[in-house]
């Protein structure tokens, strides 16, 4: 105990400002011949050696990432080994392939004495990897023709499209791997308008989306899409039933159908009620409830997605 305090006491001495500066020299000082001491012994180490990969990229694409770097385990004084370590005057090691999709991997035997040519003032102990491993395809382009999902474009509520879709590209051309195009459908290539609540007329620019985009490229790379958009109301109106095969002791409890449809907002006032055609033919009539199907079989053409609202009549029969 008797030591401790005279440790404190002393340590306590240096707290003054000018002792304070030199015990941090000392200290510094001391490092600084250590660290440069420590630079100049020999040591093992794993150290990353950086590597370039080359190929003929017009004709071949990696279709992951490659290996930067190759571990390995090598000997030299500390100077060196910090050297190599942060790259300083570190020329990657190149890595030719000629026909890379023949082959994926490259054996540690194959860079091995590249390897130990470029590590100056190094020996090389041995290649940590036995082999670096490579996912690289042949580069193909293949044209598909192009259509529109229409189908899953997404409007407001009651409006519709009242155009053709129109588009300014029949074909797009897909540069990428070729396993990936095989796996494609061949008959199409589906855009897909990703605006929502559409509520006018749509005219845009959209991108052709890939499923890999990191690796597949498209010529053109839009295609114009353009249509016609409309708001739409429902109506209803009362249509006379016409009867087919109407026998003298037969007829319907109701004569009039109750038929409702959509029509476009600005044109609602064309459609005219008389166009309009329910039949009932009693030869179809149902034995186990008596009731007969209604039928719309004509309707003008401005009502969209006629139905009648009860299409079920029952008949009824005199005695």
């Amino acid at each position: 105990m008797k030591k401790f305090r005279t440790v404190v006491k002393h340590f306590l001495r240096f707290q003054r400002p000018d002792n304070l500066k030199v015990v941090v020299y000392c200290i510094l000082t001391a490092a600084t011949f250590w660290f440069f001491s420590a630079l100049n012994k020999k040591y093992d180490a794993t150290v990353d050696f950086p590597v370039n990969w080359d190929y003929d990229q017009t004709k071949y694409i990696a279709t992951s990432e490659l290996p930067d770097k190759i571990q390995m385990n090598v000997s030299g004084i500390g100077w060196n080994l910090l050297r190599v370590n942060s790259s300083i005057k570190i020329t990657p090691l190149k890595l030719h392939l000629s026909d890379p999709v023949a082959k994926r991997r490259l054996p540690g035997s194959y860079f091995a004495n590249q390897v130990a040519e470029e590590l100056e003032n190094l020996q090389l102990n041995y290649i940590i990897e036995d082999s670096l491993q490579f996912n690289i395809d042949y580069k193909v382009s293949q044209s598909f023709p192009v259509y529109i999902d229409s189908t899953h474009i997404n409007l407001e509520e009651n409006y519709r499209i009242t155009s053709p879709i129109s588009y300014d590209q029949d074909l797009v051309e897909i540069t990428g791997p070729k396993d990936v195009l095989q796996t494609m459908p061949k008959d199409t290539f589906w855009v897909h308008v990703i605006e929502t609540n559409i509520d006018e007329d749509f005219d845009s620019e959209i991108p052709f989306q890939m499923e890999y985009p990191d690796l597949m490229t498209a010529r053109p790379q839009t295609v114009k899409v353009a249509f016609q958009v409309r708001k739409f109301e429902s109506k209803e109106v009362k249509v006379p039933v016409t009867i087919l095969n109407q026998g003298s002791a037969t007829f319907l409890s109701d004569t009039l159908a109750t038929v409702r449809y959509f029509v476009q907002e600005d044109l609602q006032d064309s459609v005219s009620v008389s166009s309009f055609v329910v039949e009932a033919d009693l030869k179809t009539i149902n034995p186990m409830d008596s009731t007969v199907h209604l039928a719309i079989t004509s309707h003008p053409t401005l009502a969209k997605d006629p139905y009648i609202e009860f299409p079920q009549v029952k008949v009824q029969y005199n005695e």
